[in-house]
């Protein structure tokens, strides 16, 4: 989901999510991120619409039982504990957010798969890991709140050679410039057309770049319809004002309404 603490730092980044986490749950679903809809016609729920677009992604990882595959920005988990169910594949997954680790390790403890699935808190910009310790990488609506170039070189050092990335990412809606930067923009938002040499900048080979705004772009009104709903239970509950969330984490240079979505595929040069 977008933020205005974009590219402002982890802090300000773990900082936001205490608040929305909770709100998006409550009025999304515990995937953080876009929902993926057929058409206008697809009525699928919202929970439907961003198991779907897990799916998409999973498929495009091609990893395997033997496979170790690092989720960047894994939210509380459940795209994680999706695919190491779906493919038999180990998963590590990292988030800045203590709050979001600890509710990930209880999703995949209540999964059986704590063996398999496993959490941590780490700055995806510097993680730690070995060299090529990743077969895969996910990324999944993560690298919006990061340095984007230093954060893809981080997964190509971490990624084995010939290891695949996935990852979605959004983009600035057609028509507008895109913020010259600032705290509380969304300046780190690019382009399709300009994503091929973002991928190259960072020593990837792209493999595949698709838009699938025509998919996502039904995110944003249901997100709105939704926190209308629910808004005075999550103002009781949580004694946090919403309009002050909106304001901490939707920028006001743009409609989010029209942000745009694609999915990029690359992997690491080297032998497979």
């Amino acid at each position: 989901m977008t933020s205005r603490s974009a590219a402002t730092g982890t802090d300000q980044v773990s900082d936001l999510y205490d608040s929305f986490g909770p709100l998006l749950s409550m009025i999304w679903d515990d995937n953080y991120h876009f929902g993926y809809w057929e058409d206008a016609a697809d009525d699928s729920s919202i929970e439907v619409a961003t198991d779907r677009f897990t799916d998409v992604l999973i498929g495009r990882l091609g990893v395997g039982g033997n496979d170790r595959v690092l989720d960047v920005g894994c939210g509380v988990g459940k795209p994680a504990v999706r695919l190491a169910e779906a493919t038999g594949a180990a998963v590590v997954g990292i988030s800045t957010n203590a709050l979001q680790i600890s509710k990930a390790g209880e999703r995949a403890e209540a999964r059986g798969l704590v063996e398999r699935v496993t959490f941590q808190k780490a700055d995806a910009m510097e993680t730690g890991f070995d060299d090529a310790s990743f077969d895969a990488v996910l990324a999944f609506e993560s690298l919006v709140h990061m340095d984007r170039a230093k954060a893809l070189r981080e997964i190509r050092r971490v990624l084995v050679p010939g290891g695949r990335l996935v990852l979605t990412d959004l983009t600035v809606p057609k028509g507008l410039e895109r913020s010259a930067g600032g705290a509380g923009k969304l300046s780190s938002l690019t382009s399709l057309d300009e994503y091929p040499q973002v991928i190259a900048d960072a020593g990837f080979v792209l493999d595949e770049l698709v838009d699938v705004t025509d998919h996502t772009r039904y995110t944003v009104p249901r997100i709105t319809e939704n926190l209308q709903r629910h808004r005075d239970e999550f103002e009781r509950v949580h004694g946090v004002n919403v309009d002050d969330i909106h304001n901490a984490t939707i920028s006001s240079d743009m409609d989010v309404a029209d942000i745009g979505c694609l999915i990029a595929v690359a992997h690491r040069p080297g032998p497979f």
